[in-house]
């Protein structure tokens, strides 16, 4: 008996098929993003994709790559509708560069999104965040309208092009001043004056929070607080900043345990906890004993470290159903109100964070003999 043969669709058909969908209705206006872009929305290999994309090309559908992406120069019948279920994160990093708690809020919200009939894209890069991002916005937005922009890592021009545009958007993060925003952040400035206060509670007088050199809203937020928090109850505070890599972190520390001397120091991320952790080593003091120290944010892999690191930690998920919430207002065209969320993380108490050491008293100088001379 015979019958009629399977017919198998290879995944790069699979890929130019969604691109097609995509097109159709109206994902991608003017030009498709750059292959960077479509590579982590569709979750393809680079070569898959443009396997994909030869074949879109052979049917005339769109022209050679450029800068901005390949211009769509054949619209099927259905496309130009503005999409209703298609949110952006927008990020300077690549998703795959992000830290893992970083992660998981986002994939919890890409399965809100998912179960409320939404899709999440991303687009990545720093041309969306740098001085010159006009040009750059300006092209992604009309390129891919969505029903709303989330806004991640974002710089203060960046927000304020999305603000004075009217673009439905919702900051992964806090607003900088003067930009109203809807947002949710994390509570960095309570975080950081909690952790001085914890700090001088157990009899520390000089402190220092190490911390990356940034721009962003949340980061100038904890710095504020911990400052605070110190001259409240009278601590000498240091803040010491860091280009972001490891080298320039130990530079941060040898300058400033040459000068300051601090007992105890807050670290922002826990990678640079690490660092940390190994300078003091390189010097012989110990976590805990000579030096305290606490992280200002958690990971998995700290744990596993002794003394156990003391650190502040919330649930993504939570985090996740908060930006949904505010996400799902802008979507309806209703007020967001209040505008700003925040969530106060736990402070989990570990080993690290301990008395400073008592100063070592001085030796009395040893009696001398008077010697008889002759």
């Amino acid at each position: 008996m015979t019958g009629e043969r399977p017919c198998y669709q290879t995944l790069s058909s699979q890929v130019a098929a969604r691109i097609l969908q995509g097109i159709e209705q109206g994902t991608w206006v003017d030009r498709l993003p750059p292959e960077r872009a479509l590579v982590s929305n569709l979750r393809v290999s680079r070569k898959t994709l443009r396997k994909a994309l030869a074949e879109l090309r052979r049917d005339g559908l769109f022209g050679p790559a450029g800068r901005w992406g390949r211009k769509i120069t054949q619209r099927p019948a259905a496309a130009g509708r503005k999409p209703v279920n298609s949110v952006a994160l927008l990020t300077p990093e690549p998703l795959e560069q992000l830290r893992p708690y970083t992660a998981m809020w986002i994939d919890g919200l890409r399965s809100i999104l998912f179960e409320r009939g939404f899709r999440l894209v991303t687009f990545s890069g720093p041309a969306y965040f740098n001085q010159n991002l006009g040009e750059a916005l300006d092209r992604l937005v009309k390129q891919s309208p969505q029903s709303c922009w989330l806004l991640m890592r974002s710089s203060s021009r960046a927000q304020r092009w999305f603000h004075k545009r009217g673009v439905p958007c919702v900051v992964a993060g806090s607003c900088h001043a003067g930009i109203p925003l809807p947002n949710v952040d994390l509570d960095y400035n309570a975080i950081c004056r909690h952790a001085a206060g914890a700090m001088f509670r157990l009899g520390h007088r000089r402190i220092a929070f190490l911390n990356r050199q940034s721009q962003q809203a949340g980061d100038l937020e904890g710095e504020e607080g911990f400052l605070k928090g110190a001259a409240s109850v009278g601590a000498t505070a240091v803040i010491a900043r860091h280009d972001g890599t490891g080298e320039g972190a130990i530079q941060q520390l040898t300058r400033l345990f040459k000068w300051n001397q601090p007992t105890a120091l807050l670290v922002n991320n826990p990678a640079f906890y690490l660092t940390t952790v190994s300078f003091l080593a390189g010097r012989g003091l110990r976590v805990g004993r000579d030096v305290s120290l606490i992280s200002h944010d958690n990971d998995d892999f700290l744990s596993y470290l002794r003394p156990i690191p003391a650190r502040y930690s919330f649930n993504p998920y939570v985090y996740a159903r908060r930006l949904m919430s505010m996400i799902q207002l802008q979507i309806s065209g209703q007020n967001v109100k209040p505008l700003a969320q925040r969530i106060a993380p736990d402070f989990q108490a570990g080993e690290s964070l301990a008395r400073p050491p008592e100063p070592t008293p001085a030796l009395a100088p040893a009696p001398t003999r008077a010697r008889k001379t002759r």
